[in-house]
């Protein structure tokens, strides 16, 4: 049986659990958080949904889900304001992690944690150093995201179907970011952009995150579907390309980099220069 775990009932990780049941690559999914009133109501809205849909089980469950779990993700935490950064966050997530950390080591769990919660950069590499798993088996989602907002514009704009375009965004998922123009690439030939052109797109896949905010308030469609992502690639062991956040040992931050993930985690890492 195959099992995720997810921690946190906020927007976004309500949003994973409801795209993770739709994509039926889990058994059983279990929807963790202090709130129980608000994860039985996010379980109790996602399981009335029609029931042909999925044969995926959602229930309302506790850290000892974690146990049996093959995945558990992390998307607990404070989420980002107008105006804020994701790095504003820190602090206050990071005693959250703490907590949680504590609580999944405690169940002696081998499963692969994938960490959603902002800034994910900082708070992947904390989780990597606490849990002590082996190497691979913790990562954030990173520019993942940043990622398949970088391929959707350049969709956008060379009227293109997002499945002909290659756009790895890495670095920080955040100001810091960095697209790899060398390894753009469009029905699989390198198109050459000018500087402009290039600054005007990694801006706008930059200010992303906020403009959707600014706009509506939260973010979270984009980011569940990069969950359904990384998940799939692991739970089905099907190996795919992301661009997730990989732990340092040696630093206080992961770094961003394409890698191959599969049932072990991260399996292979590109070190583009």
């Amino acid at each position: 049986m195959k099992k995720i775990t997810v921690i946190g009932a906020g927007l976004v990780g309500a949003t994973s659990v409801y795209s993770l049941m739709l994509r039926e690559i889990a058994d059983e999914i279990a929807l963790v958080d202090v709130d129980d009133k608000r994860a039985n109501a996010e379980v109790w809205d996602i399981r009335h949904g029609f029931p042909e849909l999925s044969k995926t089980i959602v229930k309302k469950g506790t850290y000892a889900d974690c146990q049996d779990s093959d995945v558990i993700v992390i998307t607990a935490g404070v989420a980002r304001k107008v105006g804020e950064s994701r790095n504003d966050l820190l602090l206050k997530n990071s005693k959250i992690m703490e907590s949680i950390c504590t609580e999944i080591k405690n169940t002696g769990t081998n499963a692969i944690v994938i960490v959603v919660s902002n800034p994910v950069d900082v708070l992947a590499n904390h989780v990597a150093k606490f849990l002590q798993m082996p190497k691979g088996r913790v990562f954030g989602t990173g520019c993942t995201l940043d990622t398949s907002r970088m391929v959707a514009l350049l969709a956008d704009k060379l009227n293109k179907p997002t499945s002909a375009i290659i756009a790895p965004v890495v670095g920080e998922h955040g100001d810091e970011q960095i697209v790899l123009w060398d390894e753009v690439t469009v029905d699989g030939k390198h198109v050459d952009f000018s500087p402009a052109e290039k600054q005007e797109f990694a801006e706008a896949v930059k200010k992303a995150g906020m403009t959707i905010i600014e706009g509506k308030g939260k973010t979270y469609y984009g980011i569940a579907t990069t969950v359904c992502a990384l998940a799939t690639a692991v739970l089905l062991d099907r190996p795919a390309k992301y661009a997730v956040s990989v732990p340092d040992e040696n630093s206080d931050k992961a770094l961003s980099m394409v890698c191959t993930i599969a049932g072990q985690g991260i399996v292979e890492t590109f070190p583009y220069k």
